[in-house]
């Protein structure tokens, strides 16, 4: 009786936890690096709630700088929400033409003009320096949320 009675749980557990998982969110959309946002379905710009385009960008050492060598993009994020967005350099990621991620986190105080933290009301932009620790050809930069989801994709022009 215990047999049945804790296949049937499992059974109930394992119906929950499949259908908990919803398979029709999608990622996150990359933006195209002409800052117009993703494109939805159709071609068609897709209105997104936080705008991110960046661009390659060389650093200005700042007076912490060990000297390491660093990739950077000029990133501007735009809330377009009804809603506060948060901004802070710890959100940030780089990825390069290879697909491999790099943090941000290595490369801090290294330079000057880092991308601000803040919150941005509706309408309101933030631009500043996003860089990552080696060399390599930055493709995408990620935006993440205080929560650490993905917030925001786009190519690097």
């Amino acid at each position: 009786m215990r047999i049945r009675l804790f296949a049937a749980l499992l059974g109930v557990l394992a119906t929950l936890g499949l259908t908990a998982c919803d398979p029709a969110t999608e990622p996150t959309p990359v933006q195209g690096a002409e800052s117009k946002g993703a494109k939805a379905a159709g071609g068609k710009a897709k209105a997104v709630p936080i705008k991110l385009a960046a661009r390659r960008a060389r650093p200005a050492k700042s007076v912490l700088s060990t000297g390491m060598k660093l990739s950077c993009v000029k990133a501007t994020v735009t809330n377009q929400s009804k809603k506060n967005v948060e901004v802070n350099l710890l959100y940030f990621s780089l990825t390069d033409t290879t697909g491999t991620k790099h943090d941000v986190t290595d490369a801090m105080a290294e330079y000057e003009n880092a991308i601000d933290t803040t919150t941005l009301a509706p309408k309101e932009k933030a631009t500043g320096l996003v860089c990552a620790k080696g060399t390599f050809v930055p493709k995408i930069v990620a935006m993440t949320n205080p929560l650490f989801s993905e917030a925001a994709r786009a190519k690097v022009a």
